[in-house]
């Protein structure tokens, strides 16, 4: 083989060999810098990954927390309203009560209401009684002319006589003439309806 043609093959060689070399630096930088961002690409991932999972238990948390404090709102709405339930109920059977106090009063007092009209019958009597507080009897004996004495401030023998009838006349603001005529009587009538 010429000198020539050696030297050649030789350069040839060397080429090759380097281009090998080279090729496999290339190749090994190659892979260490893939390696190198599947490394960092992963680590994003994992990152990214923590950050999400870290956000879901955040959000989870709120969910529970609005949760329990609409669940505490609603308790304390339930309860408010039963309170109000419960008072206006209350006020309901008091306005009841006071009602049907107000009507058994009525009805009472309109069981004795006189009128007047100067006229002493049985009722006259009874009203007397009534407010006077001796048996609701109508007849006017000795017990029910003593509390009448008593009230005008006539001697309480039991006996009704021109005296008792001047006191009571004194007593309600009308002629004194001893006589139970229809001026007195109207008056006395009008002042057991006021007793009532």
């Amino acid at each position: 083989m010429p000198l020539f043609g050696k030297k050649a093959e030789e350069t040839k060689e060397k080429i090759a060999k380097e281009a090998t070399e080279v090729k496999e630096k290339l190749t090994k930088e190659a892979a260490e810098a893939k390696a190198a961002h599947e490394a960092k690409a992963a680590e994003i991932k994992a990152a990214t990954q923590a950050k999400i999972a870290e956000a879901e238990q955040a959000k989870a948390a709120a969910e529970a927390k609005a949760a329990e404090i609409k669940a505490k709102a609603e308790a304390k709405i339930a309860a408010a309203a039963a309170k109000v339930e419960a008072e206006a109920k209350e006020i309901e059977e008091k306005a009841e009560e006071a009602k049907a106090k107000v009507e058994a009063e009525i009805k009472e007092k309109s069981k004795y209401t006189l009128a007047v009209d100067g006229e002493w019958g049985k009722l006259t009597t009874i009203t007397t009684q009534h407010i006077l507080g001796v048996e609701e009897d109508g007849v006017i004996g000795p017990v029910t002319t003593k509390a009448i004495q008593k009230k005008v401030g006539a001697d309480p023998d039991g006996d009704w006589g021109p005296m008792t009838t001047k006191a009571m006349q004194k007593f309600l603001g009308v002629t004194v003439d001893g006589i139970k005529g229809p001026e007195t009587v109207k008056a006395w009538q009008t002042w057991c309806n006021k007793q009532l």
